[in-house]
């Protein structure tokens, strides 16, 4: 009953998937029977046109339906995952129901299966099945704030042989995360020294938030500043430069970074005024805490 029902969700997905491009295609078919007829001089009633646009609607979405069954594909992270566990066995289910967990924002239960998986499965998965499954638990130990765990488990999948561009940028944060944030930093050089890499202009940031963090606001601003320069993800880079401005006294410079962000369209704008202004509430009672100690101080 589960393998068919397995099969049928395959299909019925497949099919989604295979829609827009299958479509596409029969229509591409029809106008090209269409020229072909009118170059033969074929006279065909409206009846049979209609037999024609339906019937190669139909095959075209067959073979459609049957290209993605047969590359194999996953909701979720297909660039990732790639033909890894397709099929229909318990392995795949398993596989994909973590990942749906996973995406859904129910981390502790995606932990779980993906500890099943490679605990049922680990002297039958593949290499590359392997690298994929210690790249996945990593992430969600990462997303739970188990650093060490986290770590542990992207390097493995890098032993393994997990060859993705994220794998270096998330190795390069949860080392920081970790508080290690020299090697930090040598990882996050090497993403920059990465041509290709499409985490390159997220990496100022990164590593400003890690000093944020560790609560070293002018090693923090010089990386926004570089962010700012470069005009890379500017808006976050905005955010973090006010923080550290009102970390260090600024205020009026914190401030204006402040608005820089909202103009550009910060993420989570409440998220992150919700933070600004705690941080800048902290500051003005540290000063004004200062102030009183400091008038007492001269009365006596």
């Amino acid at each position: 009953m589960k393998v068919m029902k397995a099969f049928f969700g395959r299909l019925a997905d497949a099919a989604i998937q295979a829609a827009p491009i299958g479509s596409l295609l029969g229509l591409i078919l029809f106008y090209i029977t269409v020229l072909a007829a009118e170059l033969l001089r074929v006279e065909l009633s409206a009846v049979i046109w209609l037999g024609v646009l339906v019937a190669l609607h139909i095959v075209s979405m067959t073979m459609m339906i049957f290209h993605r069954l047969a590359v194999g594909f996953h909701r979720y992270d297909q660039d990732i995952v790639g033909r890894n566990f397709v099929g229909l066995s318990r392995k795949c289910r398993l596989f994909s129901h973590a990942l749906e967990l996973h995406f859904n924002r129910r981390i502790n239960a995606s932990l779980d299966e993906f500890r099943l998986l490679g605990d049922e499965y680990g002297d039958s998965l593949t290499d590359s099945e392997k690298a994929i499954v210690s790249f996945y638990t990593a992430r969600c130990y990462d997303q739970l704030r188990y650093y060490p765990n986290a770590l542990i488990c992207y390097e493995r999948a890098a032993e393994q042989g997990f060859d993705n561009s994220v794998l270096p940028f998330l190795l390069a944060r949860c080392t920081g995360a970790n508080g290690d944030t020299e090697e930090a930093v040598r990882l996050y050089n090497e993403v920059l020294g990465d041509e290709k890499s499409p985490f390159r202009n997220l990496v100022y940031n990164d590593i400003g938030r890690m000093y944020l963090d560790r609560n070293e606001p002018d090693e923090a601003l010089k990386w926004y500043s570089r962010s700012i320069a470069k005009r890379q993800s500017l808006a976050e880079a905005y955010g973090g430069a006010a923080i550290a401005q009102v970390m260090l006294g600024e205020i009026n410079e914190g401030e204006r970074l402040y608005r820089e962000a909202l103009l550009n369209h910060i993420k989570d704008p409440n998220g992150f005024t919700e933070y600004y202004r705690r941080i800048l509430d902290s500051v003005i009672h540290e000063k004004e805490t200062a102030r009183r100690l400091k008038k007492l101080g001269e009365n006596e």
